[in-house]
């Protein structure tokens, strides 16, 4: 009697798991093919954790605080009554391509309640050759709890017609002058296509 045929149904059903595994496998290498694509499609404008003026030798700028920090020691301190806080300016030509959608991310900290009409502002500066892109995440429809950080994040899609010479600008407007003080760390936007 040949041990083999009897074992026929054994050897199926191992034949059947090593082919399930095999296209599981190779659906999985499929799908991080497309993350990677899709990774190298994403690039950072702005990452911004505050740390890094320490280490230059000059007096630290007067809008970082160490009262408190989401993550390492100084946060972005927007003072009471003041209208306009920081400016920060690149080109949408620090990404590879012109992105066509961003992601503006990070964390806010407010004291109390009363900070009133407060926007995180992301403009896009075309200089006359087309309108202006000004997109605002008003901080007071994000964030519901006070003394304690709140992550905050907005997506904002980008005409097509833009070029890799507009600047990208992003700055803190507190529109009531008798606004609290509110804190902001690790501010990140992203690009996309």
């Amino acid at each position: 009697m040949n041990p083999y045929v009897n074992d026929a149904p054994a050897f199926n059903q191992r034949l059947l798991r090593l082919l399930r595994q095999l296209t599981s496998l190779g659906s999985l290498l499929i799908l991080l093919s497309a993350c990677q694509v899709r990774e190298q499609e994403r690039c950072v404008l702005l990452d911004a954790d505050f740390e890094q003026f320490e280490a230059w030798g000059a007096p630290i700028p007067p809008f970082l605080t160490k009262e408190q920090a989401h993550s390492g020691h100084y946060s972005f301190r927007l003072p009471q009554g003041a209208e306009y806080g920081g400016n920060y300016v690149t080109t949408l030509g620090k990404c590879a391509t012109v992105p066509r959608r961003l992601r503006l991310s990070g964390w806010v900290y407010l004291p109390n309640g009363r900070i009133r009409s407060t926007v995180l502002v992301v403009q896009v500066l075309c200089h006359g050759r087309r309108p202006d892109v000004w997109e605002g995440l008003e901080l007071s429809e994000k964030v519901k709890r006070y003394q304690t950080w709140e992550s905050v994040e907005k997506y904002i899609r980008l005409p097509e017609d833009l070029n890799a010479s507009d600047e990208l600008k992003v700055y803190v407007w507190h529109a009531d002058p008798n606004g609290e003080i509110i804190l902001f760390d690790d501010l990140k936007v992203e690009g996309w296509q």
